[in-house]
């Protein structure tokens, strides 16, 4: 792994030590989720209960609130701003089982699974809508602009991956613009925001949304690894789809880079066609082309940047649980 011993704590607390500094406000978060997600009727209500169970780390509302607290004091802008943020995550988690065909997220089936992919499809749409609606009751407009734009880019993202599926020349500078827009941008959106309704300094609004740029792009890095080496008893999700769908994630780039021809020619026909056993073999490849831990080492770099742009902000028990958070992404295994 990449040496970032000087930036990123050596040993990693689970996120419940991470997040005492904030719990109060957690648990405030979660009642408000509690509250958003009911309906008056019985089948939306059992969907929006179902989908309050799928995220689990809540970490876009522990980066909202981290960084407010940071800067001064959580108010009750950054409580709702949390929940419409944790609202925006949840309608991308539907979104993309429905995209991926996933039948599992948490131990427990996913929306497509249970109900179908038009229901879900639409409640993903509502808890959106509720997303913004919780933003534009504040004064400025300026959540709901940073809400949509990091939308906009999660979307941008998610359709420019689907247009590069079975692209196993993709070049790794594309892929990581791509998970850039589909994952970090709505990491930065919540550093970004819990800065400004702290009232913080530009330096500081620009410092903590490149940190929770650079964490989110860390995130999805050891996602992909997750997908290809993860334990579906561990994680509680789905497991496999990137390779299903002939998605070019980082180990895929790194380890056809990598391979002479014709292994590479080989691979790449396997990849496509994927006959029975194929997982395990891609997964000994990688292994051997050091694919995986390429792709570790990059996760750290990228985590050892994001401490970096913490420097030059107020030493605290909230920069310190950030610094935490950090380390947290790259050694988590599910």
């Amino acid at each position: 792994m990449a040496d970032v011993s000087e930036k990123v704590p050596a040993s990693v607390k689970s996120l419940q030590e991470v997040y005492e500094v904030i719990a109060v406000e957690m648990a405030e978060v979660n009642r408000l989720l509690r509250q958003e997600l009911q309906d008056s009727s019985p089948f939306i209500d059992g969907m929006l209960k179902h989908g309050l169970q799928l995220g689990g780390k809540r970490l876009r509302p522990a980066l909202v609130l981290l960084s407010g607290k940071l800067c001064g004091k959580v108010t009750q802008a950054h409580l709702l701003l949390a929940t419409a943020l944790e609202l925006v995550h949840t309608a991308s988690l539907v979104h993309d089982d429905v995209l991926d065909e996933a039948q599992l997220r948490r131990h427990m089936e996913t929306m497509n699974a249970r109900w179908d992919n038009s229901a879900s499809v639409l409640i993903g749409d509502y808890l959106l809508a509720r997303a913004l609606c919780l933003a534009s009751s504040l004064d400025s407009v300026v959540a709901c602009r940073e809400i949509a734009q990091a939308s906009h880019r999660m979307c941008q993202g998610e359709l420019r991956q689907i247009a590069a599926c079975g692209r196993f020349d993709m070049p790794e500078e594309e892929y990581l613009e791509i998970i850039t827009e589909k994952t970090a941008a709505l990491c930065q959106a919540c550093c970004r925001l819990g800065a400004y309704y702290a009232e913080a300094p530009p330096a500081f609004i620009e410092d903590l949304g490149a940190f929770g740029l650079l964490v989110g792009v860390a995130f999805q890095i050891i996602d992909d690894i997750l997908d290809i080496l993860g334990d579906e008893e561990k994680t509680g999700k789905s497991l496999g789809s990137d390779l299903a769908k002939q998605k070019p994630t980082l180990p895929i780039i790194h380890m056809l880079r990598h391979l002479p021809e014709p292994s590479r020619e080989r691979m790449i026909n396997l990849l496509r066609e994927q006959p029975p056993g194929f997982r395990q073999e891609v997964r000994r490849v990688m292994l051997e082309t050091g694919s995986i831990e390429y792709a570790r080492e990059k996760a750290a770099m990228f985590i050892g940047d994001a401490v970096e742009r913490l420097a030059d902000l107020p030493v605290s028990p909230a920069s310190e649980s950030l610094r935490q958070l950090a380390a947290f992404v790259i050694a988590r295994d599910r």
